[in-house]
């Protein structure tokens, strides 16, 4: 229901603005006598919507459209049949065509309709979903609940058409100023993202090309570096294997040989292998 309340208070807005800041001059050549009423209604803006969205108008009146922000339509359709254009029925329905606003325009293009019957009349906006969205309004409505009930219809609709002809009123433009709104702020463009300076950008490459030419030239050392290690450790590995064989050697002895024994914190001792006896013979 946020459509409902918006419209609401920029109705409220719209009303209390000066009734002679939208004067004869601008309805586009439509005349009007002066005891009737020139009735401002914005479309569009800041939401798609009508606002106000429930107008109630005389015989002799000319409703004004004032097109906001965006591109919209005004569109008559039949009560039970929202977002459908009446035009397909009834050749002299109202339909207002496609209005723009761009940001920057000095200018409002609007839609002059004068009233030529107290019958209730239902609108809205031809333009992608909006109406589905809630862009609906109702001249002369019989009570409150039928602008509810029309919007639900429009939400529930699957699709809008557009009208086909440009019937009911005159599309001409007012200035800016003499506008029943303000448009909505022009929505500002993320900033574009920085170059890096080229002195920083050849800094970086340069370092990038020095760690790499650093990591190839320490390869080959890193390798004959790992290849001196593994020989030397295997030179010793097999200096040592060397060294204990040839003291196994030296630990086998002759029978009948003496051998000297260094024993540390003792004199040096001289033992004396006996000689091999012949074994006995056993007795028969």
């Amino acid at each position: 229901m946020l459509f409902f309340a918006s419209s609401v208070l920029l109705a409220a807005a719209v009303s209390a603005r000066p009734s002679q800041m939208i004067t004869r001059q601008d309805l586009g050549g439509l005349k009007i006598n002066a005891a009737n009423r020139i009735i401002p209604v914005v479309v569009g803006g800041a939401q798609d919507t009508f606002v106000p969205n429930t107008v109630t108008a005389a015989v002799g009146d000319i409703i004004q459209f004032q097109f906001s922000n965006g591109n919209h339509t005004v569109t008559q359709s039949a009560q039970d049949t929202p977002c459908q254009p009446l035009q397909v029925t009834d050749a002299t329905a109202i339909h207002s065509g496609h209005i723009p606003y761009e940001d920057g325009q000095t200018t409002v293009g609007t839609f002059n309709m004068p009233v030529t019957n107290a019958d209730t009349m239902f609108l809205y906006c031809a333009t992608g979903p909006h109406c589905q969205e809630g862009q609906v309004m109702i001249v002369n409505p019989t009570d409150d609940q039928q602008i509810v009930d029309y919007a639900k219809g429009a939400a529930s609709s699957g699709s809008s058409v557009d009208g086909t002809t440009v019937v009911g009123g005159t599309v001409a433009s007012i200035p800016l100023e003499a506008a029943a709104f303000v448009p909505a702020a022009a929505e500002e463009a993320p900033p574009a993202a920085e170059a890096p300076a080229a002195g920083e950008s050849s800094a970086a490459s340069s370092s990038t090309a020095a760690a790499t030419d650093a990591t190839s030239a320490a390869s080959p050392t890193a390798a004959t570096s790992a290849a001196a290690s593994s020989a030397e450790t295997t030179s010793a590995a097999a200096t040592e294997a060397a060294t204990t064989t040839a003291a196994a050697a030296d630990t086998t002895v002759l029978a009948g040989s003496a051998i000297t024994l260094p024993l540390a914190g003792t004199i040096t001792t001289t033992i004396t292998v006996p000689a091999a006896t012949a074994a006995a013979t056993p007795a028969a």
